[in-house]
């Protein structure tokens, strides 16, 4: 059985680097993330580094870190709904108060276009109503113990959200996988 497994796995995941193409990672087991911060003012460019070096440390994790609106920041900014939809998860760190314009512009547009359903949302810092939203959305919401130290919350919440991104990646890609394979309807992991 243990080898009949390990079989299976080395078939579905071990593949020479010319065999691999874009489409295909993307129904694999690498989870890509984004973390989206919004204004230079009070930390949320420091979290958002922060939840970014958490989901770095999940295996095969895939890390972009792009503010969500104009910056003085080092980052790029995010340009559209397109390149959101390219991602499993989602991190959010913005000032405390209300969702920034941008935010809501860019939340209402990946709505409209279907793309929140089986992606991974968490807050690292902004306003709680903003997940709220989200859920109602469709999204995947994941949160983290509160912790006294901000930096440290947000490495746990990046690292937390990596994972459960990858989850889903993983269990989307088994659900492809049974709709073109219906023989294989029987087959559990344990």
């Amino acid at each position: 059985m243990f080898f009949n497994a390990l079989v299976y796995l080395t078939r579905r995941f071990v593949k020479k680097p010319h065999d691999i193409t874009i489409d295909e990672r993307g129904a694999g087991i690498v989870a890509k993330l984004i973390v989206l911060f919004y204004g230079d003012e009070g930390n949320a460019p420091e979290i958002a580094e922060a939840a970014a070096d958490g989901a770095k440390t999940i295996r095969f994790a895939e890390v972009d870190v792009r503010a969500g609106a104009e910056t003085t920041t080092r980052h790029k900014r995010v340009d559209s709904v397109e390149t959101l939809a390219a991602y499993d998860g989602v991190v959010i760190s913005a000032p405390a108060g209300r969702t920034h314009a941008d935010l809501a512009t860019l939340l209402d547009k990946f709505e409209r276009d279907g793309g929140v359903s089986n992606t991974v949302f968490a807050l690292a810092a902004g306003d709680g109503q903003l997940l709220e939203q989200l859920s109602r959305m469709g999204a995947v919401i994941v949160t983290a113990r509160p912790d006294a130290d901000p930096l440290h919350a947000a490495r746990h919440l990046g690292a937390r959200v990596a994972k459960v991104a990858g989850w889903v990646r993983h269990g989307l890609g088994h659900e492809a996988e049974h709709e073109h394979d219906p023989g294989h309807g029987n087959h559990h992991h344990h």
